[in-house]
């Protein structure tokens, strides 16, 4: 199946480069009516904005992702540096996608026969449809990192003193289980440390926890009867 739609978005993507270079030529042949070259040139146009969006994302991608952390409601909430740009990525697509929809106008009506108008407008449709995807595609990949939790599960846990606080969240992909430490006060959050569980058990919240002012020992189950310790070193918040 997955191999399946790569060879659909690949169709799609030659198709969108093909249309847009028959519409650089069409807008550049004088001859031709006006409406067909006004609707040429807002394909030309959405492959420009489109060609923009691109742009922006490589702008961003020259930076190395950083990642912050934040702690609301008993849950971690993530926030990537290249997440702050999707916004500004999903309006250039959707711009683009409207000037392909409203070049539909311009040629579908200069035919009077039903199936020519049908015929034009399904190109435009597929081709809008090829510039959603392939906008979708750069604002899926400009999502870096793995952020998103599988079924996650946080657990909170204050120090003896209570001077220290804090949350493991829990999750597992595949086969295999993750533990993230994060530091929290108030509304802040910081990663300590990370560990791992084989076939993707998960501790439930149990854990034997070592507190001392520097650092964090965690002790967790790592696959029946085999404990592992991870360490985190505590900042200030």
């Amino acid at each position: 199946m997955q191999v399946f739609i790569k060879i659909m978005v690949s169709v799609l993507i030659v198709y969108y480069i093909y249309c847009t270079y028959v519409s650089l030529r069409a807008f550049l042949n004088k001859r031709l009516r006006k409406r067909v070259r006004a609707a040429c040139f807002l394909r030309i146009l959405s492959a420009a904005v489109l060609l923009t969006g691109l742009g922006i994302y490589v702008f961003v991608h020259l930076k190395a992702e950083t990642v912050t952390y934040s702690y609301h409601n008993g849950i971690i909430i993530p926030q990537s540096s290249y997440g702050k740009y999707d916004s500004v990525l999903l309006a250039v697509f959707a711009a683009a996608t409207v000037l392909i929809i409203a070049s539909i106008p311009f040629d579908s009506l200069l035919h009077s026969k039903a199936s020519a108008k049908v015929r034009n407008i399904a190109v435009s449709l597929v081709l809008a449809a090829a510039t959603v995807i392939i906008g979708m595609m750069i604002v899926a990949v400009n999502y870096q990192g793995d952020l998103s939790d599988h079924d996650p599960a946080y657990f909170r846990y204050d120090s003896p003193d209570k001077s220290r606080s804090i949350v493991i969240c829990e999750r597992d992909h595949a086969d295999t289980g993750y533990g993230d430490i994060y530091q929290i006060k108030n509304q802040k959050a910081e990663k300590l440390g990370t560990f791992k569980t084989a076939d993707g058990l998960r501790n439930q919240g149990k854990y034997k926890l070592e507190w001392s002012k520097e650092q964090i020992k965690v002790t967790f189950l790592y696959k029946p009867e085999q404990y592992k310790t991870v360490a985190g070193k505590f900042i200030d918040l």
